[in-house]
């Protein structure tokens, strides 16, 4: 049996999560009839699916349903909310990933941990590989921590935002 990693991390604005799983589903399921969407906490949906993190998110992009707020995809999982693990995982693949200029982002959603000290832990931890730069990185580590696990992108700034203006 296979453990169902998701690909997507959604963010719903404030009384719009009664239809948002349906309108997101309706966009994924041209391409995969078998993707399922589950709000995990209040306002934060986690997409399964077989297509790729990229695909999936090219395909809420390019019509973003009015309900979702930001679209983060998912490159690696962490089953640990213990932020020193976090720390240690991220830094390590990053290493590879990374290239020029980055900064962390970390989100608390329904979990207890200290994003300060994972967003400086990583931070410090890739000092030699890449300069941070908050006003112009390269890539933006964003860690978004939910319940029991740690769910990490790597996104140019503003990519994760949506609006029906990413159209023009």
């Amino acid at each position: 049996m296979s453990v169902e990693i998701p690909k997507l991390l959604l963010t719903v604005k404030k009384n719009k999560e009664n239809k948002c799983i349906i309108e997101i589903l309706n966009r994924i399921f041209i391409k995969d009839l078998n993707a399922k969407a589950e709000e995990v906490v209040k306002n934060v949906i986690l997409l399964y699916t077989s297509l790729s993190p990229m695909e999936a998110y090219g395909l809420l992009y390019s019509a973003p349903p009015s309900c979702v707020a930001k679209i983060f995809p998912i490159e690696h999982v962490i089953n640990s909310i213990n932020e020193d693990e976090i720390i240690r995982e991220v830094t390590q693949i990053s290493k590879n990933k990374i290239k020029g200029s980055f900064y962390v982002d970390c989100y608390s959603r329904g979990a207890k941990v200290d994003c300060r000290e994972i967003e400086i832990g990583i931070g410090i931890g890739l000092r030699d590989v890449a300069k941070v730069n908050f006003s112009n990185p390269d890539i933006i580590i964003t860690i978004n921590v939910v319940k029991d696990k740690a769910f990490v992108s790597y996104i140019k700034k503003g990519q994760e935002k949506v609006s029906v203006n990413s159209l023009s």
